[in-house]
């Protein structure tokens, strides 16, 4: 039997919360608990403002909880990263 992949999708967000270990973000559209996502986080560039740096990171998303507004905040376990300009 194959598998069919899913159409990636690409959703904004605003990040509340970085850590070693994980994330916890706000999103728009609803995700699943277990689900695993491919996430880019800018970083803030102090030494050189002109270079965007940003964590590419495969995590998996360990909790969701809708907010009153419509939207859902969501805590990411990072499995893995990489920094990348």
């Amino acid at each position: 039997m194959q598998q069919t992949a899913r159409p990636a999708r690409v959703l904004s967000t605003a990040t509340e919360n970085v850590s070693s270990r994980g994330f916890c973000c706000v999103v728009d559209e609803p995700v699943t608990e277990g689900e695993r996502l491919v996430c880019q986080i800018g970083l803030p560039s102090w030494h050189d403002p002109h270079v965007p740096r940003a964590l590419r990171c495969q995590a998996q998303v360990a909790w969701v909880v809708p907010t009153e507004d419509g939207r859902f905040r969501i805590g990411c376990r990072i499995e893995d990263y990489r920094v990348v300009a």
